[in-house]
């Protein structure tokens, strides 16, 4: 049944919200002690049939069937990839390499960074022996377990004005939707209170947040899900924005999500984009790889990415301010900050007032 609900992460440092509408009685995760791998029989990824467990339920590791996977995904392997998928646990075990608890599947993982090199080994193995290293020099489980104001070193409200984000129901194969308004993204004004490596910071712990969204999102719809689905309105950006440390943020970020979440973005849309977004555009791409290219797509006003968002998310989850029927989660924080407004001109206007 469909519930409005929030998600809190709670870790011993505080609790993040993130306002969420989704299909779940129970959007809990813990953020410091993510869940076991669910157990099964079949260990190679050789086959995409269910394996039938205790109590009849559906293991997970089988994809949403409307994904239409061709190759390079758990049950839907090619001879090559999985001798690639086998050489890579064996290299694994030989290097005594040890993978970060996670409740995704080892062989989900392993085939994500697969994918991203190509099924190239060597260089799969690069790609998760740096990432492993990165993530025990940068600490990220500890950074994780931080307040948002904690992490951005400055009042989250700050980023809320300039930088808003929320995530917001799911697409039809279950991805959680992510939202974020970049048209006004002042950062001349958030580096007054806070670093761009802060904002940096940040971004990373969003993303660790968020992959507890795609294994509760898997949990719950009983099947495989690796990927986020992003919504960017770009409305009233302007080229004035793109200033030398906005780019070197949008660098930062693009670099962490390609080399530390590959395989991670199923569908982006920049919606309500300007003409002038092009410009910025061509600097922006530049940082992608071509596979990260193609998932992307800018479009203008409501004409055209109306249909685009419909296609793949259903209405009852598109937040209203795109064409759905799911209230925005930002209407409820305007009417908050009107009414916290109010409050102020009320008492200020009490204590204007002459003593008797």
């Amino acid at each position: 049944r469909l519930t409005k609900s929030t998600v809190r992460y709670q870790s011993n440092a505080g609790a993040l919200e993130i306002p969420s509408i989704g299909r779940y009685d129970k959007m809990m995760v813990e953020a410091a002690a993510p869940t076991e791998n669910p157990k099964s029989a079949a260990d190679d990824g050789s086959s995409g049939a269910a394996t039938k467990v205790d109590d009849g339920k559906k293991s997970e590791r089988t994809y949403h069937p409307g994904l239409n996977h061709k190759d390079g995904y758990l049950g839907c392997l090619l001879a090559e990839q999985k001798s690639s998928l086998a050489e890579f646990e064996k290299v694994i075990q030989e290097e005594k390499l040890v993978l970060f608890p996670s409740p995704e599947l080892k062989e989900q993982t392993l085939l994500r960074f697969l994918r991203a090199r190509n099924f190239n080994v060597k260089k799969a193995f690069k790609m998760l022996n740096d990432d492993l290293a990165w993530r025990k020099e940068k600490d990220v489980q500890a950074l994780k377990a931080n307040s948002r104001q904690e992490v951005l070193g400055c009042d989250p409200a700050l980023l809320d004005q300039y930088l808003p984000c929320w995530h917001q129901g799911q697409d039809k194969f279950g991805s959680p939707v992510i939202y974020k308004k970049f048209g006004n993204f002042e950062i001349w004004k958030v580096t007054e209170k806070t670093t761009v490596e802060k904002l940096v910071d940040y971004h990373l712990w969003q993303m660790e947040h968020y992959m507890d969204l795609i294994y509760e999102n898997a949990k719950a719809n009983g099947h495989l899900i690796d990927t986020l689905t992003m919504v960017i309105d770009a409305k009233d950006w302007r080229l004035g924005l793109f200033t030398s440390d906005a780019s070197k943020f949008l660098y930062r970020i693009s670099k962490i999500d390609s080399d530390h979440f590959p395989e991670r973005l199923g569908r982006l849309f920049v919606v309500n984009a300007p003409y002038l977004l092009s410009v910025a555009w061509k600097v922006i791409r530049k940082w992608l790889d071509p596979k990260t290219q193609k998932k992307i797509q800018i479009v203008r006003g409501p004409d055209e990415y109306e249909p685009l968002l419909k296609e793949l998310i259903a209405e009852d989850e598109l937040c209203d301010e795109y064409g759905g029927k799911a209230t925005s989660p930002l209407k409820h924080r305007e009417e908050q900050n009107e009414e916290s407004k109010g409050m102020d001109r009320t008492e200020n206007e009490d204590k204007s007032q002459p003593k008797p």
